[in-house]
């Protein structure tokens, strides 16, 4: 069928994906073997009640065959993110892995049974089959989870970078709205330009400063001055190495020697620094704008 001959996504077998599947698989069979007892009369994993006469060979028996069933998972997703790297795999072939894995543990299981909780030749055949079965459900659920939950991050990715994208390509409709993205490129706040007073740089962040309903509010966005002040030119000017003012909400210009600031429209915000060296393009910018 060609389903089963389509190359799984790469996304299925990352690092993270394989990492969360075998933790959440864990997880997830504990919580189904002691709610629900699958292995019905041979369910020593169910555990049991304390005054039975083996009670402690169960629960050594159950935490060594856990940590053993934990190793073999590893190992197993060692060996496939190995293989995924050297030839691309099938989803049959992720299929068929799911079921040599089931086998193995089925075995282990069986085994774990025959040696250490009920020695009896005759029952390893049925325990074979029935512990195929239920751990065939116990890992295929988790596994389902896990790859839809890797599938809806991944195009949630891919929609943000077609968002992102779009974006770029697309001027705003409203051209005094500006869109304000971090140092990745990734979108994080639009804004009107009118609302929007200063920047002050902190360390590897920008404190944009902005009115909104009559209210200073500020937003943290990880980005430069340097990429803020080449993007929106014409609409910021440089006061200070740590500043940047927005040209249009300038009412004053303290030019005097030993304080050199700028005011800004609205009367809740302080002062804004200027340095001498930005002190010169300043006045020239106004000079050119009174003209």
């Amino acid at each position: 069928m060609k389903f089963f001959s389509r190359k799984a996504p790469r996304y299925w077998v990352e690092n993270k994906t394989l990492t969360g599947t075998t933790l959440f698989t864990i997880l997830f069979s504990i919580l189904f073997l002691l709610i629900y007892g699958p292995f019905s009369s041979t369910s020593w994993l169910s555990l049991i009640k304390v005054h039975q006469p083996n009670y402690y060979q169960i629960v050594l028996a159950t935490l060594t065959f856990y940590l053993v069933a934990l190793s073999v998972l590893v190992i197993s997703k060692f060996i496939l993110r190995h293989c995924q790297r050297k030839r691309p795999l099938t989803i049959g072939n992720l299929i068929g892995w799911v079921l040599v894995e089931v086998g193995v543990l089925s075995i282990i299981y069986t085994l774990f049974t025959e040696l250490f909780i009920i020695p009896d030749p005759k029952l390893f055949l049925p325990i074979l089959g029935r512990s195929f079965l239920v751990l065939l459900s116990i890992l295929f659920i988790p596994y389902i989870i896990s790859i839809l939950f890797a599938t809806t991050i991944h195009q949630r990715k891919l929609l943000d970078r077609l968002t992102l994208k779009m974006s770029d390509k697309t001027p705003n409709t409203d051209p005094k709205l500006i869109s304000l993205s971090d140092n990745t490129g990734k979108l994080k706040i639009s804004v009107s330009i009118d609302s929007l007073y200063y920047a002050e740089s902190q360390d590897n962040y920008i404190k944009i400063y902005y009115e909104t309903e009559g209210k200073i509010c500020h937003y943290m966005l990880r980005s430069t001055s340097k990429a803020i002040e080449d993007q929106f030119k014409d609409h910021f000017i440089r006061c200070h190495r740590s500043y940047l003012v927005n040209k249009n909400k300038i009412i004053l210009f303290n030019n005097e020697r030993d304080n050199l600031y700028i005011r800004l429209s609205n009367e809740a915000l302080p002062n804004i620094p200027v340095s001498r060296t930005y002190a010169a393009s300043i006045s020239s910018w106004l000079n050119q704008e009174n003209l």
